[in-house]
């Protein structure tokens, strides 16, 4: 602010229009505003993403097995919920091979 003032008060004529100057300070304010805002959001879901995996590492620590199992079925869920294939396992019994399940939703 000082160097500003200073190379301002070295020019004959004036550096800001009227209302310029004040507008530009609002400006600025809010681009500072939102920075802390997205530095907050980053911050606090920083902070859920650590306790998260420390909460994991804990049912890791004490059952990994079951925690190792339950990742992957999650994961499985999440990948695969929005599908509409059906993946049989072979072997499975009595089970068509292809049921045309999308066929089946659109009827209903």
């Amino acid at each position: 602010n000082q160097g500003l003032r200073e190379w301002e008060s070295s020019l004959d004529m004036p550096l800001w229009m009227p209302g310029q100057k004040a507008a530009s300070r609002q400006k600025a304010r809010m681009y500072i505003l939102e920075a802390e805002a997205y530095a907050k959001e980053v911050e606090d879901r920083a902070i859920g993403e650590a306790d998260r995996f420390n909460s994991l590492y804990q049912a890791y620590k004490k059952a990994p097995e079951v925690t190792r199992k339950r990742l992957y079925l999650e994961t499985m869920e999440r990948i695969l919920g929005n599908t509409d294939k059906v993946i049989l396992e072979s072997g499975s019994g009595n089970v068509l091979p292809y049921l045309p399940l999308p066929a089946i939703k659109k009827q209903n």
